[in-house]
């Protein structure tokens, strides 16, 4: 068999992009909780011998993992395996054979599911009848799988080992996003209200300069003529005390006449009531 070459080193993909400790695409919160939540572990078998189902049923039978029992689901052929996954791609693992409906069709279903449906949470285990078709090396070199095993030597306990470290390592990659995703909503909620208490101090500090630009009080010693009452300024100028308190306070001026200043300047002139002080 010509063997495939992974479509990373053909299209220049870096495959940095699909690696093993982690999702490449985010998972949704909603699909986090049902996958960490769910009932069972689920599995998917793509293998086009049915003894090959039926013996793996019967070694992982009573399997559990975390409390929760593994749920097997059965594919005969690549194509059958991906139109599984896209209806629904909650799989914790997938067993998947090598040569099926063709030579190669287990290493195509691996990329697909990394490069086309970029599920890179779940775990693939390669296993397969013919290793001289597709060897260990080229294909872990090669393809984004997880593990690679010959049948010939998957035992019941090797295949129950297997699986639970798949499935461990599946759960521990959830909880990772699980927590990272719960991290990112936090600090955009952090961020959100700090950026609400920035405007409002803004604002604060706005009508405080405003109403600073407002407020002009007069303090300290003023020099003032004893006879015209002028004040001298901090330039040595004499101003009227109208004049002064105008240019250093808010202070509006209008004009009157006060009862004794009255009676001096215009005797026998009736400009107050008697109701006036």
């Amino acid at each position: 068999m010509k063997l495939i070459r992974s479509k990373n080193k053909k299209k220049g993909v870096d495959k940095k992009k699909h690696t093993r400790n982690g999702p490449s695409v985010s998972i949704s919160k909603k699909n986090l909780a049902g996958a960490l939540e769910s009932k069972n572990w689920k599995m998917l078998i793509v293998d086009d011998e049915p003894d090959v189902h039926e013996i793996t049923r019967i070694a992982l039978k009573g399997f559990t993992f975390d409390g929760k029992k593994l749920e097997l689901v059965s594919a005969y052929s690549a194509e059958e395996a991906k139109k599984i996954l896209q209806d629904d791609n909650d799989f914790a693992a997938a067993v998947i054979d090598v040569v099926m409906e063709t030579e190669e069709a287990g290493l195509d279903l691996v990329r697909f599911i990394r490069e086309e449906m970029r599920l890179s949470h779940i775990r693939l285990i390669v296993r397969t009848g013919q290793p001289g078709k597709a060897p260990e090396q080229f294909v872990i070199d090669n393809f984004d799988i997880d593990d690679y095993k010959e049948k010939t030597d998957l035992s019941a306990l090797k295949m129950h080992t297997m699986v639970r470290s798949s499935i461990k390592s599946y759960r521990d990659i959830l909880t990772i996003e699980k927590n990272r995703a719960e991290l990112d909503q936090k600090v955009k909620e952090r961020t959100q209200d700090l950026n609400k208490a920035n405007e409002e101090l803004e604002k604060t500090v706005a009508d405080l300069k405003k109403a600073l630009s407002q407020v002009r009080q007069l303090s300290g010693l003023l020099p003032i003529c004893s006879y015209c009452k002028q004040i001298r300024d901090d330039k040595g100028y004499w101003n009227q005390l109208e004049d002064y308190i105008q240019s250093h306070s808010e202070a509006q001026f209008s004009h009157s006449i006060c009862r004794k200043c009255a009676e001096k300047h215009f005797p026998g002139m009736d400009l107050y009531d008697d109701n006036d002080v």
